[in-house]
């Protein structure tokens, strides 16, 4: 799917399709979003803007920053995208050309971001006079997108802390799972803001990106979030320490169980272990009252071991 977002007179409008590519002026293009290019559309936007991306990134591999490349008329941005793939939430590359204030992006994915992106575009035409407003906004909506996913995992994690708060019963193994799967979206989700904090810095050095003052909010939002990050991740260590102090507490339990069972068993045990030998010298066999001594020291010898954990409160 290629789409074309250009200036007209009174609005900024979007076309689809190669055709429509080629018969708008360079002058009033904006932005052309390839979204799950064919091999046709790559081909055109090449011919048309006269620049070879697929040997850009094979060039760009090379470099010491591979995610950012910076020529006299254009930047080139390899930036990572948090999107939504069978219910699971992983990163996806987006390449990124910003060529004479023309901004051209390349996904194979559908993002949120992109599509808040140009509903604002649609809103604010003013704010958006070129590639590099473009550029940005994208750059801004993805942060105000990783920091709603960041907050709701927040949310997520102190509903966690919440319910081991309580006396409930909780699914031990079910809230390790969470703990983990929250671990690795926090981990994520921190990935992608130092992504867009290596972006932002390099395009703030940039001498063809001119939109400066937005990009240093921008970065101090970025650090904040950041931090808050480092917050979560210590949340998280602390929820987990919490569950495995519970899971090994419970074990305890169980654990005392059965060594209490085996303790008070023990004197009856040794009691029966003693009559059930098979010797012929034995009085206590032919002995009217000795079958009935017997039964009465196994449950008195076990009455007795349990007295004494009641006394020590070990029960």
């Amino acid at each position: 799917m290629l789409r074309v977002y250009y200036h007209s007179e009174t609005e900024i409008k979007k076309g689809e399709g190669v055709d429509c590519l080629k018969q708008i002026s360079f002058e009033k293009i904006c932005w052309v979003d390839l979204q799950f290019p064919t091999d046709h559309e790559s081909r055109e936007v090449i011919a048309v803007f006269k620049i070879d991306f697929n040997k850009l990134k094979l060039e760009n591999e090379l470099e010491s920053n591979p995610r950012f490349y910076e020529s006299e008329d254009f930047i080139f941005i390899s930036a990572n995208f948090i999107a939504l793939k069978e219910n699971n939430f992983e990163s996806t590359p987006v390449f990124i050309y910003l060529l004479n204030n023309v901004l051209i992006t390349e996904r194979n994915a559908d993002l949120a971001s992109f599509e808040e992106t140009t509903k604002k575009i649609k809103r604010n035409r003013k704010g958006f006079k070129n590639g590099s407003d473009v550029l940005e906004g994208i750059l801004e909506t993805k942060f105000d997108f990783d920091a709603d996913f960041i907050e709701q995992i927040a949310k997520n994690i102190a509903s966690v802390g919440r319910s081991l708060s309580l006396k409930n019963s909780v699914d031990m193994e079910g809230t390790l799972l969470k703990i983990s799967d929250y671990q690795e979206a926090t981990t994520l989700s921190r990935e992608s803001f130092i992504d867009k904090q290596r972006v932002a810095s390099a395009l703030l050095k940039s001498n063809v990106f001119d939109n400066k003052e937005r990009l240093k909010i921008l970065i101090k939002d970025i650090n904040a979030m950041l931090e808050y990050t480092s917050f979560i991740f210590i949340r998280l260590e602390y929820l987990q320490n919490t569950l495995l102090g519970l899971i090994n507490i419970e074990q305890n339990k169980t654990i005392k169980i059965f060594t209490i069972v085996a303790v008070v068993f023990m004197p009856p045990t040794l009691i029966a272990s003693i009559y059930g030998m098979n010797f012929k010298s034995m009085p206590e066999l032919s002995w009217h009252f000795g079958y009935p001594l017997a039964i009465l020291l196994i449950v008195g010898s076990s009455l007795l071991t349990l007295y004494l954990f009641k006394r020590k409160k070990w029960l």
